[in-house]
């Protein structure tokens, strides 16, 4: 028998190569189990390759360690080459395992009894490729136990794996750290178990051939520095997916959210239109009945008063409950356009008159000019809603100051301007205002949704819709339409 020894730094380097190794494989198994399905495949191959490139570099540089005084020692390159093949098959074996959503224990068995033959038989195939002037004479205690090593080991690493793969807590972290240690040493243990069940005995110098490598430093740090490459690489790819997967997932959980909201709008909105528009209608008719019956007196005028109020104060309501609903409109793409032909000019002008009394409460003046008829094809409604929110949004901010419409023809398009002399709005606002629940002023009510509606309502009319403004200085409105759709 001869005696042989080993490097004990490399020794130590292995095992922490196989610590490492370990914990990475963990890490792995989290990120390619989180992974959507249509990045699987690359990460299988992936993982696979990197994981498996590990756990062969612990045995390889574990092998490097070994030395047989006075004996050169090689390593036959395609059973290497084989080895490794090995290595990275059985680290697909353990990824696709812990892929699956669930598992049964006869499947963590078998996989993690395949799983322990496959890293065995790299090693064995590994000890194969050693080229020396020296036989090998086995104790299957030892040979046996190694085995029993690495398919216990091989378990023990799936069932953490399907522990942790979807816990990213600071906990989760720690557990794949301690698993990583324990099964870097098991993976070791069986190396080292199997190494110790080996005897040596010399003989007449091995033949050579073009396919072996000499065992040198050279090929150690060439081991090193690629394990290390690919390792690096490994925990970059995972650390950066893991990250993007939860920012897509966050991105989805605000999705969702906003869809929830906007069907909240859509039934509220529904549920609140029947007793607005029953409330609308009694106090109109109550309005009718004091005026028909003749009541006089200061109690007849406090009534009025009252239903008054009460009236804009649904009218204002109703047009929110309308605002909201063309939101979830708007977000299903269920806003639709009814076109037909109309003057732009008289519509206009009928807002303004309709709107002079309200706009007049506010201690505001409107004035009206207009080059003459505009006829053209729009959906009427739409842009009355439009005008309509401009105009009321001009007394709202305009300080009791005068408001200037006009209307006019400009080309092919026709152009419509509310302008007034109010707070005006900042530069750094002007495209802000147009997005939805946005407001120029935060002290004004609103919801902030009819810029956002008047802009999407003119997109459809493949118009658009911008301000020139400065503070203290007031604020056009233009409206820009094509004169057909």
């Amino acid at each position: 028998m001869h005696d042989h020894h080993h490097n004990h730094v490399l020794v130590i380097l292995s095992i922490i190569i196989a610590i490492v190794s370990s914990y990475i494989a963990l890490d792995l198994a989290n990120s390619f189990a989180y992974a959507r399905r249509r990045h699987r495949w690359g990460w299988l191959l992936g993982g696979s390759f990197a994981l498996g490139v590990g756990i062969w570099s612990m045995h390889f540089v574990g092998m490097l360690a070994f030395s047989l005084p006075g004996i050169e020692i090689a390593y036959d390159v395609p059973l290497m080459v084989l080895s490794i093949v090995v290595a990275i098959g059985a680290s697909a074996l353990a990824l696709y395992i812990v892929s699956l959503e669930t598992s049964s224990l006869i499947t963590k068995v078998g996989g993690g009894l395949a799983m322990g033959v496959a890293i065995a038989g790299m090693h064995y195939i590994g000890i194969a490729s050693m080229r020396m002037s020296a036989i090998i004479h086995w104790d299957m205690f030892w040979v046996i136990l190694s085995i029993v090593i690495a398919v216990v080991s091989s378990f023990i690493a799936l069932f953490l794996a399907f522990k942790l793969k979807n816990d990213f807590s600071r906990n989760g972290f720690l557990l794949r750290g301690c698993g990583g240690i324990f099964m870097g040493f098991g993976i070791s243990g069986m190396h080292y178990a199997g190494m110790f069940g080996m005897h040596f005995v010399p003989v007449e110098e091995a033949t050579e051939n073009s396919y072996q490598l000499l065992a040198s430093d050279g090929l150690l740090v060439a081991v090193l520095l690629a394990t290390t490459l690919v390792l690096g690489i490994a925990i970059w790819a995972s650390a950066i997916d893991r990250s993007m997967n939860q920012k897509i997932a966050m991105t989805e959980v605000l999705e969702g959210a906003i869809i929830s909201r906007d069907n909240f709008l859509s039934v509220a909105s529904h549920e609140l239109r029947t007793p607005l528009t029953s409330i609308k209608l009694q106090t109109q008719l109550l309005m009718r009945y004091i005026e028909k019956a003749g009541m006089n007196g200061d109690m007849s005028h406090y009534i009025q008063k009252m239903l008054n109020q009460t009236d804009h104060s649904v009218e204002r309501l109703s047009r929110l409950v309308d605002d909201m609903l063309d939101i979830s409109r708007i977000q299903t793409n269920k806003l639709s356009l009814e076109v037909e032909e109309f003057d732009l000019s008289q519509m206009v002008q009928d807002i303004v008159e309709g709107l002079t009394p309200h706009l007049a409460e506010r201690n505001c003046s409107v004035t009206f000019k207009t080059t003459g008829p505009i006829v053209g094809r729009w959906d009427k409604f739409r842009l009355e809603q439009v005008v309509t929110n401009l105009l009321t949004n001009a007394g709202r901010y305009g300080s009791g100051k005068p408001i200037e419409v006009w209307v006019n023809r400009n080309g092919n398009e026709a152009q419509i301007h509310v302008k007034d002399y109010g707070s005006g709005i900042a530069k750094d606002d002007q495209e802000r205002i147009f997005q939805r629940f946005e407001r120029a002023n935060a002290d004004i009510s609103g919801l902030g949704l009819g810029l956002f509606i008047a802009r999407e309502i003119l997109k459809m009319h493949n118009g658009q819709i911008f301000v020139e403004s400065e503070l203290n200085k007031g604020a056009e409105f233009i409206v820009s339409l094509p004169l057909s759709l």
